[in-house]
């Protein structure tokens, strides 16, 4: 079968300094119609790099050093500008990371879509997608859709001109698992239905088993291991590989995993949280409303200090509000949050400012977070003089450095910009900075989502190294199942704003009670090429809109909840 794509001995490179720094050395690979080819490495292989050169991008200063393109058989770079044009979204298409910031804010998705060309009608390609109600959900602006929603209008727009080729460039990165999972199988569909070669770029390995066919590893711009994805997995060859799929946090850890040289794996067991350790925070009965809607329903929990308490749930089931709402930059509608030092329903700035400092908030997004034109090393010592725990320049900076080195990076990177430094490094200077105002109660909203696997087990292992050094009450909040089991001490599922179960980890993943929790747990990836299918085993009592339920006690802390329903004697959460 004749590839649509082909790339052949490609190598790039982009000028500093007066020199030629090499990013991408004599790549080459094909992708046969109907079939998926995933390009993975760490930040920095050249991934992303040669996935854009198949629409003919270049990053700003780059050049073709070396090798060919080819897409349906046209040599992308060889093409003049308007012949490019036509290739972008008529031969070849993107469905890129984060579908809200492309989408106009402006535009109504219908008219988005026709401007994406192609002769199908907009509601049917809605329909493909799987969206409900397609003729009302294109008069609608993007702001009105979840980010599910968002996802699958991209996708809509992607193939509305039926392109041959179909470039995902981490297309479910920071969706819920559920959402990651139903928009995966919609990618699989389509690349099916269509005949599409797919080029998928992925730092989730989980999502590469699942939608690949074959896998290229590149490191440090270079392809060090090419083969069928189930060959890979099962029998990796080169040690770079090897430490990656190691690396990946798996359902069944029961800590956090270590990694050595030779890929070798151990999973370093949790530290124990004393039965005597105080309450650091406590919520009781909250509730939080935006407008008329109601987000939160009488949440109730409480983490004690030097423990980690997991919140988990699809987007939209709360979990960040709660987060935010602790952090002070919410107020609650109804029920008490509580520091032994003070009154948490109160915003932050009507906080008094020793309270303030003792709960702090490391945000999902470093890139965003950090002023790109101020030094990493001034966001760490604004906290300091702020919150009075460093007198004068001189010991702000000394403490600057001091903390920065805690995060394990080189104080000297205080001086650089936050564009100098990696992902993984920008995340570790959020987590500098939470921690300069001496907090006792950490919140970590999805801080690992965006990062590849390897660094996001390092931040992992910095988090629980601090938790242990510190003693610190940490409110962990993800949608990565794998990473809650192996870092947690116990979780409180959401679904709607409700708690539908909560209990020691150990317990709710290897013995999940309520119907919900169990198809989070399916719904989850691992790096297993032959996971099963999703399904719908959540019955309709259990979906929840609002608090009311009996909670069913299943010994150790371990409950779920349980609803009468019009009509309906009461349904049990365990089957």
């Amino acid at each position: 079968m004749t590839s649509v794509v082909s790339v052949d001995s490609l190598s790039v490179a982009y000028r500093s300094g007066g020199r030629e720094v090499p990013v991408v050395h004599e790549v080459s690979l094909e992708v046969e119609p109907g079939r998926t080819l995933a390009l993975v490495g760490e930040s920095g292989s050249g991934k992303s790099t040669v996935a854009a050169t198949l629409l003919g991008h270049l990053r700003h200063g780059s050049r073709i050093t070396g090798g060919s393109v080819r897409v349906d058989g046209q040599d992308v770079f060889a093409l003049p500008a308007r012949e490019l044009r036509q290739l972008r979204g008529g031969t070849v298409a993107m469905v890129g990371q984060n579908a809200g910031q492309a989408l106009t804010p402006t535009m109504r998705i219908g008219r988005q879509i026709e401007e994406a060309g192609g002769e199908v009608p907009v509601v049917d390609l809605l329909e493909q997608v799987r969206l409900p109600r397609p003729a009302e959900l294109a008069r609608r602006y993007p702001h009105e859709l979840s980010g599910g929603q968002q996802q699958r209008v991209a996708i809509a727009m992607a193939i509305a001109a039926r392109p041959k080729a179909l470039v995902l460039d981490e297309p479910t990165t920071g969706l819920d698992v559920i959402t990651q999972r139903s928009v995966l199988d919609l990618l699989a569909a389509l690349r099916d239905e269509l005949g599409l070669a797919a080029v998928l770029v992925s730092h989730d390995l989980g999502v590469v088993a699942h939608m690949a066919d074959e896998v290229c590893v590149l490191k440090a711009g270079r392809v060090v291991e090419a083969a069928a994805t189930r060959r890979l997995f099962a029998a990796p060859q080169d040690p770079y590989t090897k430490r990656l799929l190691a690396s990946v946090p798996r359902l069944d850890d029961a800590g956090l995993a270590v990694v050595d040289e030779a890929g070798e794996r151990t999973v370093r067991a949790k530290a124990a949280v004393p039965d005597g350790a105080p309450v650091a925070v406590a919520a009781s009965d909250v509730t939080i409303d935006y407008g008329s809607t109601r987000a939160v329903h009488g949440v109730s929990f409480d983490v004690r200090r030097g423990e980690v308490l997991a919140l988990v749930g699809e987007s939209g089931s709360g979990k960040s509000t709660l987060a935010w709402t602790l952090a002070g930059l919410r107020t609650p509608s109804g029920g008490t949050m509580t520091h032994e030092a003070g009154d948490l329903a109160r915003p932050a700035p009507g906080r008094p400012l020793s309270l303030r400092r003792r709960v702090q908030l490391v945000f999902q997004n470093a890139d965003t977070s950090l002023n790109p034109r101020r030094s990493v090393g001034d966001a760490v010592r604004r906290p300091l003089r702020f919150f009075g725990t460093a007198t004068g320049r001189a010991e702000a900076a000394e403490q600057a450095r001091r903390l920065i080195a805690d995060v394990r990076l080189d104080p000297a990177l205080a001086d650089r910009l936050p564009a100098q430094l990696s992902g993984g490094q920008r995340q570790r200077i959020g987590i500098a900075r939470a921690l300069a105002g001496q907090p006792d109660v950490l919140i970590a909203d999805e801080i690992t989502t965006a990062l590849d696997v390897s660094v996001q087990a390092e931040v992992l292992r910095l988090l629980d190294d601090l938790r242990r050094e510190r003693d610190l009450a940490c409110l962990f909040i993800s949608h990565d199942l794998a990473v809650v089991r192996g870092i947690a001490d116990r979780v409180v599922v959401l679904r709607h704003g409700v708690v539908v179960e909560e209990g020691p980890t150990e317990a709710v993943f290897d013995a999940p009670g309520h119907p919900y929790t169990r198809r989070l747990m399916a719904a989850a990836l691992e790096p297993d090429p032959d996971a099963p299918p999703l399904t719908d085993d959540v019955p309709d009592w259990a979906d929840a809109a609002d608090s009311d339920g009996i909670w069913n006690d299943l010994g150790d802390g371990h409950r779920i909840r349980r609803w009468t329903t019009l009509n309906a004697p009461v349904a049990e959460g365990v089957s």
